[in-house]
């Protein structure tokens, strides 16, 4: 080594004379990155306003997202389109391509269909059976999958779903996606795309024509523990102090507030409020202070069977109380998902609970 060096510094003199050599930094090779995520594109539509085109081809894409329109939704539900692609107003849903370009073809695409009483800002729980979900993966190599379901499946924790309506206006709506803890094994496995690990993150949709109403707020009952009905599981009279809430999709009356709901395809949220609670705040659904319970019908009149009735308390969630004065309780439910046998039941929503005289 001693030598060479001694070679390489006579060999300068003799092209150089005696000036100094300087030799510069080695500058290190550029890494490659990879590319941006590409943009993300929504687009946001009433469901009275959404026809599948069919247009005679019969693909996964269309056998899945079929199930968001049927049964009909409520005509002013709003619905979502989310995708890294390119997404047009006349035809919104991305078909599976019958000839698919390997590589050029990719795409990810999430349809939500959220009822009217759900569309306001605030997160929701995409756990919620109302809220009709259609994903839809190509991969690079021409596969891919393509899903349906009736809400998202998962447990509290890493695997809930939610989307926030941040703020929405007569042009457009802005949300924020969290998906949970995506599968990563899937991801390095290449069973998802690569992209498909950006699909977190805040959208603003574009509404094509008019945008659904924003609903107000469902009707309630609050009554008085000393006019309230005894409660169903210790057939304890109530507190005389306390406010007793019926909530839910039930027909319900100050003269018969706990009428029955067997074979009606409704539901009952019921809970106590002592006066320690009778202030703004938010409460665990959990809390047996408030002994919250519920009560939900399967079925209807047409189609009714002996498992139609069931009743329960909550897993989790919170009941946040918004306002409360003289004449009701501005009560909001969230995360009250509950799984049962029949599917999951789910009471979140914003109501309004008039106190009966």
């Amino acid at each position: 080594m001693k030598r060479w060096i001694t070679a390489v510094g006579a060999l300068a003199m003799m092209n150089g004379g005696c000036d100094p050599i300087v030799f510069g930094p080695v500058e290190p090779q550029p890494t490659e990155e990879p590319p941006p995520p590409p943009s993300p594109n929504a687009l946001a539509m009433r469901a009275g306003d959404w026809a599948l085109s069919f247009e005679g081809r019969v693909t996964s894409s269309l056998d899945y997202a079929q199930h968001l329109l049927y049964p009909p939704p409520h005509p002013e539900s709003l619905v979502l389109f989310l995708s890294d692609s390119v997404q047009e107003c006349s035809r919104p849903l991305i078909h599976d391509p019958t000839q698919c370009v390997p590589a050029s073809s990719q795409f990810w695409q999430v349809i939500l269909v959220i009822p009217p009483e759900l569309n306001r800002p605030g997160l929701i729980d995409l756990r919620d059976h109302r809220i009709r979900i259609y994903h839809g993966v190509l991969r690079p190599d021409c596969g891919g999958s393509f899903g349906f379901s009736p809400g998202s499946w998962g447990a509290p924790g890493k695997w809930e779903k939610t989307i926030e309506i941040v703020s929405s206006d007569a042009s457009s709506v802005s949300v924020k996606l969290d998906w949970g803890e995506l599968d990563r094994r899937e991801l390095a496995s290449g069973e998802l795309p690569d992209v498909w690990g950006h699909i977190d993150g805040d959208y603003n949709a574009t509404y094509c024509g008019a945008a659904p109403p924003v609903s107000p707020a469902s009707p309630g009952l609050a009554l008085r523990g000393a006019r309230g009905p005894t409660m169903p599981i210790d057939g304890l009279t109530p507190d005389p102090d306390a406010l007793q809430l019926i909530l839910g999709s039930a027909a319900t009356s100050c003269e018969d507030p706990l009428s029955p709901i067997n074979c009606t395809g409704t539901s009952r949220v019921r809970l106590s409020l002592p006066p320690s609670l009778q202030q703004p705040g938010i409460i665990d659904l959990t809390d047996p202070a408030i002994d919250a319970s519920f009560a939900v019908s399967w079925g209807s009149a047409e189609f009714c069977d002996d498992y139609d009735f069931v009743t329960g308390s909550f897993a989790g969630g919170t009941v946040e109380i918004l306002g409360i004065d003289a004449s009701g309780v501005l009560a909001r439910v969230y995360g009250s998902y509950t799984d049962l046998t029949h599917g999951g039941f789910d009471a979140d929503g914003l109501y309004a609970a008039s106190i009966c005289p």
